[in-house]
């Protein structure tokens, strides 16, 4: 859906329904005021991920505004389509008074050009800004006045795309991030069919969860996300092991806050640890003004995660999961990774994913990834769950399908069968999972 062209039918559909929506909203509450925001993305792709990344830093700064000013808000809602990203906040206040206060966010935020901020009375109609005495608005691109800008189609899409993508970049960089780790854990999660985990057509090997567990848990997981890559990048030149440390305590943060949304079941710890280390990278990255690469990344993340292994688990009781598991195989798990750089992800997931994506798709590519995972991760999830036989059985299993010629129907039906043999058996490869998940992530972050 994000990322892809929308109709001028669908776009006058969409601001029809907005309209009728609108109106009801009003009658419901006859002495209220309305606010109706929409992304200024002059492009057929309407939902561009920069696009989402604007309309949740406009929709947290109305909430701010009418908080901060006290004013009550009776019902507000969000629609995220491909025609665009909108909100709409009903309010108990006189519509001059919003329009006042949205005109300043239009005016000041960094962001405020690109978003469309519309404000009807109890009537429902449109106050302008002129009535208000405010100037109109200006292209984001040269300074001139949008309507004239707009007629003479005076800058290309792919200009204005541009400057889009670089206002955003600059001004809300972590939230983007943000938005990327959102998409990689959906995209892990609703990748279909895969053996013994959670996806869109049943729950695998895992009775006390099912997808939409997993969304609770991300949207539980993605402000910590912004509290990582700002963190790392306002310490960016301190020691490396100190910024570790610093991410933990939030990373314990963020784990509360999955386990609060999940009613206890652990979805995400795994995948919290490697957005941590992987968000740590990031910010001290851009802290230091240096550019994202493959290298520079996996340097920074092995930075911080230098002697985890001897500090989580040689010098300590084999008390937890990852330390009885590296007492019994000589596996460090996660850790180990952690330490190498995520070395199996740099090295050998994302390669395979990138080449694979080109020649067959990115669905195949996925799937076909995932399997590469598993044949090659000694995974403490599948050790926990079936021992080491069922950890062996995993990898073999995992590593015949790899081998086998087929297209995306024969691909399910493998994926299928290997699906029922990994839940009969009770395996789940959730380490497999993550990486998946940071492969996908790393391929979009090196890219923008």
């Amino acid at each position: 859906m994000i990322g892809k062209p929308t109709s001028i039918d669908a776009i006058l559909r969409a601001k029809e329904e907005r309209a009728f929506k609108q109106k009801e909203l009003l009658a419901r509450f006859p002495e209220a005021s309305l606010i109706s925001l929409s992304i200024n993305i002059p492009s057929s792709i309407k939902l561009s991920h920069e696009a989402i990344v604007v309309h949740e830093c406009a929709h947290q700064s109305i909430l701010s505004m009418l908080e901060e000013e006290r004013i009550e808000l009776l019902t507000f809602e969000s629609k995220i389509a491909p025609t665009g990203a909108e909100s709409l906040f009903t309010c108990k206040a006189e519509a001059k008074i919003l329009k006042a206060f949205t005109c300043k966010l239009e005016n000041t935020h960094p962001l405020g050009r690109l978003m469309d901020i519309d404000v009807l009375d109890f009537r429902g109609e449109v106050l302008s800004r002129s009535a208000l005495g405010f100037a109109k608005r200006q292209c984001f691109v040269c300074g001139d006045e949008a309507q004239l800008c707009a007629r003479a189609q005076k800058h290309t899409y792919r200009e204005l795309t541009l400057h889009i993508n670089a206002l955003v970049a600059e001004h809300a960089f972590a939230n983007s991030m943000a938005l990327w780790c959102e998409r990689a854990m959906k995209t892990e999660v609703e990748l279909t069919p895969k053996p013994g985990l959670v996806d869109r057509t049943n729950s695998g090997a895992h009775r006390d969860m099912d997808i939409h567990t997993f969304y609770a848990s991300i949207e539980a997981i993605k402000p910590f996300v912004v509290q990582w890559i700002q963190t790392a990048q306002t310490y960016a030149y301190e020691d490396a092991k100190q910024s570790f440390v610093r991410l933990r305590k939030i990373g314990v943060g963020c784990e509360k806050a999955m386990f609060e949304a999940t009613k206890g079941v652990n979805t995400h710890k795994g995948m919290i640890f490697c957005l941590a280390v992987l968000c740590g990278a990031i910010g001290r990255i851009r802290g230091r003004k240096q550019s994202f690469t493959c290298k520079s990344l996996q340097a920074q993340m092995q930075a911080l995660c230098d002697n985890l292994v001897e500090d989580d688990l040689l010098h300590v009781k084999p008390n937890s999961a990852g330390a009885r598991f590296f007492y019994e195989t000589g596996s460090a798990g996660i850790r180990g990774i952690a330490q190498s750089g995520f070395a199996i992800v740099f090295e050998r997931a994302l390669p395979f994913f990138e080449a694979r994506k080109q020649e067959e798709g990115e669905e195949i590519a996925l799937k076909k990834t995932l399997l590469l995972l598993i044949s090659l991760l000694d995974d403490s999830t599948l050790w926990s769950r079936g021992g080491v036989e069922g950890l062996n059985y995993a990898k073999t299993r995992a590593d015949e399908l790899l081998h086998v010629k087929s297209k995306m129907e024969n691909l399910d039906t493998l994926l299928n069968d290997f699906d029922v043999d990994m839940t009969l058996k009770n395996l789940s490869p959730g380490g497999s999972a993550d990486l998946l998940a940071m492969t996908w992530l790393l391929a979009q972050i090196v890219n923008f």
